[in-house]
């Protein structure tokens, strides 16, 4: 068994490892940057880029949708060509997610999200160039494949190159700037039509591709692909450590890394492995928070917000109330991600959860007063907007940011291209039911009903998290699967991961400048 002993001096630590015949001494200067944290928001910047194109292609139809039925160069469409260009996104994402899957175990994080940027920029060109209705159904299809691919590999690269301290709320601003890009749209779709506002959004995911190549790959992927020496210079830049004289924190976390990624490759995936209560629990977990995040009724009104407030009938500009709707969810959404690493994911999802019930429970009555009373809506016609401005702020801020965060989190790392890609797809298979047959279940039930069974899944939604999703912030990736699904029988105390990491630690605290 390999002994390592740690002495920390100002500005340097020397590590001496003693082994059959071996001795290594290993020296570190002071850090790059102030903060070691530094790099990490740099890094997480740069893939927000990809999170505002993200955002553009969830926001493009709802002022898309009326410019396009306004500006008579499709004289054909019908109310069928509304929800299919509405949807289309959902079907490309359920083909972009287990491609993402697959790619992020075979060539790596960094290469899934450069991979990410071409279908977006070839569906906004299909769409700013659409001279028929098929053109538009190609570009929508095209962005879905790439945000089914995005937001699957985003929030894992993400976790894995942040520490633990912060790692919610890099996910968190990650949503924050998805929100920004759904707000510019609505925003710029009220000055330009639909053809030129995809040419605008189409720039975005060209100067993603640009600067995520600078990016450096996941320090977990390359150590789980043999590639340590890597791994170890991709941290140091992320940690603010000499590449050559790498810190005491960095040689632990890859200590740390190694010994989890072995452990876990000793199980391999299989049938028995993947019904195992070890993998199988955050496996349901994820998939519970992906099918109440659909059913909520989120992307739904979301894809549909403008289309909506035209059909309120209480004689406000559905363009500035689809405005108003994207500014107060961006505020609410940086409100959250201040306080996701202070207050929890739980307990965010749970408040998440029980305003929106509130809010749908109150839309619903106004509608159903509303068909009672003709002249009732006169008076009290800021409700539908108070209540969705509420509705999607709770959305955005709350279970759209979090399930993403959550889902990176909780899911094994012998599984996480699998099982993300399968959460992922069916993430985007329920999102495509939603939108495509909103329309259709608004006709059938009547607006009223319709919010209101959207508020029933809200409150199924409150006890599901409060009975099975386990709190995660402020913990190391592989402390959560040992805390929360790991069998103690199956956990092994290792000099880094258990007993020997406590008494390393706190035989070396007191000496840190």
């Amino acid at each position: 068994m390999v002994q390592k002993t740690y002495s920390v001096q100002k500005n340097s630590v020397e590590i001496e490892t003693e082994g059959p015949d071996v001795i290594t001494k290993v020296r570190s200067s002071a850090p790059r940057w102030k903060s070691p944290r530094t790099p990490q928001y740099i890094t997480s910047a740069t893939v927000t880029i990809g999170a505002f194109s993200l955002g553009n292609v969830l926001g493009w139809s709802s002022p898309a949708l009326v410019s396009i039925q306004k500006s008579g160069d499709f004289p054909d469409l019908v109310t069928a060509d509304i929800s299919w260009i509405g949807s289309l996104i959902t079907i490309g994402a359920v083909a972009g997610a287990p491609l993402a899957g697959y790619c992020i175990e075979k060539v790596g994080r960094k290469n899934t999200l450069l991979i990410s940027a071409l279908p977006l920029v070839l569906g906004w060109l299909s769409l700013a160039m659409a001279a028929q209705i098929s053109m538009l159904y190609i570009g929508r299809f095209l962005t879905g494949v790439g945000i089914g691919s995005l937001s699957l590999v985003a929030p894992v690269y993400l976790s894995e190159i942040s520490q633990p301290e912060i790692r919610g709320c890099l996910g968190a601003i990650f949503q924050v700037v998805v929100k920004f890009g759904i707000l510019f749209t609505y925003v710029t779709g009220c000055m330009l039509p639909y053809n030129y506002l995809a040419g605008a959004c189409g720039v975005v995911p060209i100067f993603f591709f640009i600067f995520v190549a600078y990016l450096p790959e996941s320090p977990r992927y390359l150590i789980a692909t043999k590639q340590s020496d890597r791994a170890t210079d991709a941290l140091c830049w992320l940690r603010a450590s000499d590449k050559k004289c790498p810190s005491k924190e960095v040689l632990q976390e890859i200590d740390e890394i190694q010994e989890a990624i072995s452990r876990k490759q000793q199980q391999k995936l299989n049938y028995k492995e993947l019904m195992s209560p070890s993998t199988l629990k955050p496996l349901m977990i994820v998939l519970g928070l992906m099918f109440f995040n659909q059913f909520c009724g989120g992307n739904a009104f979301g894809f549909y917000a403008v289309m909506i407030f035209e059909h309120t009938g209480v004689g406000l500009d559905s363009h500035v109330s689809g405005v108003v709707v994207g500014v107060f969810q961006t505020f609410a959404t940086i409100i959250a991600s201040l306080y996701v690493d202070k207050a929890g994911r739980r307990i965010l999802l749970i408040l998440s959860f029980v305003v929106m019930c509130l809010s749908l429970v109150t839309l619903g009555a106004f509608f159903h007063l509303q068909s009672i009373d003709a002249i009732f809506h006169e008076a009290v016609n800021w409700i539908p907007l108070v209540s969705l401005v509420l509705f999607n702020a709770a959305y955005c801020g709350g279970v759209a940011s979090l399930v993403w965060t959550v889902m990176s989190e909780v899911l094994p790392s012998n599984i996480i291209g699998f099982a993300s890609g399968l959460t992922t797809t069916f993430n985007w298979s329920l999102a495509f039911l939603i939108t495509r047959f909103f329309h259709d279940l608004n006709s059938a039930l009547g607006p009223q009903n319709t919010f209101w069974l959207f508020a029933i899944f809200c409150a199924f939604g409150v006890m599901f998290i409060y009975i099975f999703v386990p709190e995660t912030k402020g913990k190391s990736l592989d402390k959560i699967q040992q805390e929360h699904f790991e069998s103690k029988s199956n956990t092994n105390p290792s000099p880094t991961s258990s007993s020997g990491t406590s008494s390393t630690t706190s035989s070396t605290a007191d000496l840190v400048i």
